[in-house]
């Protein structure tokens, strides 16, 4: 199982969001820069892996409500793809 860690207390803004994805992801040519596009590169994972989005809820304070919608998101993508494990980690 490829195991990818993801620190979003580093996530400051929509475009920090998006560069920090595309490079854990390794889809940096393919990835937009959107949550539509996110949701499509993890539902074509066809590798074992599960995502570790660690202080995810830290991001509140830069993106408000866009953080609960990357939950979502994620969340989503998991449920459609059997590849896909992912866990929200907040760490206090």
């Amino acid at each position: 199982m490829k195991d990818i860690l993801i620190d979003a207390s580093l996530f400051t803004d929509r475009a920090k969001v998006h560069e920090i994805l595309k490079t854990a992801l390794e889809s940096a040519n393919y990835l937009g820069n959107n949550l539509d596009a996110l949701h499509d590169a993890l539902t074509s994972i066809t590798v074992d892996t599960r995502i570790i989005l660690r202080n995810l809820y830290h991001s509140r304070k830069h993106l408000g409500g866009y953080t609960e919608t990357i939950a979502e998101v994620f969340a989503a993508s998991a449920a459609a793809n059997p590849h896909l494990t992912v866990i929200l980690e907040t760490v206090i």
